[in-house]
């Protein structure tokens, strides 16, 4: 059975803490480019699939 080895608590936690992003314009930025990403990967997928077919 593995164990993790214990960390002292410090009184500075919040250094130490990556929490989520709080940046509105960060997050829907990062949004926009995982949807763009999607889409071109599909777009990508469906071009290589009819190329595939007419030949």
């Amino acid at each position: 059975m593995n164990t993790l080895p214990m960390h002292q608590q410090s009184g500075h936690q919040s250094d130490k803490f990556n929490g989520p992003i709080l940046d509105r314009e960060k997050l829907r930025e990062g949004t926009y480019v995982a949807m763009l990403t999607a889409i071109g990967s599909v777009v990508l997928v469906l071009a290589v699939k009819a190329l595939y077919l007419a030949f």
